[in-house]
């Protein structure tokens, strides 16, 4: 009977399946969380030479070019 879990008795089963319930609409909730995290930060960085583009001095340098 080693490793083996006893039979829970009704009561304890309604327990359990609510704690599993509870525990995936938690980690359901953080996982959306952090997928619009994600995506938040991916569109928030812009092109990486956007930055360069947008200044002044390089205007200047391109227009001499």
């Amino acid at each position: 009977m080693e490793g083996r879990i006893p039979p829970l008795s009704p009561e304890d089963q309604r327990e359990f399946d609510r704690w599993l319930k509870a525990n995936a609409i938690v980690a359901f909730i953080i996982a959306v969380a952090m997928l619009a995290m994600a995506l938040a930060g991916s569109n928030s960085a812009g092109r990486p030479d956007s930055a360069v583009m947008d200044s002044p001095e390089s205007s200047d340098i391109a227009a001499s070019k």
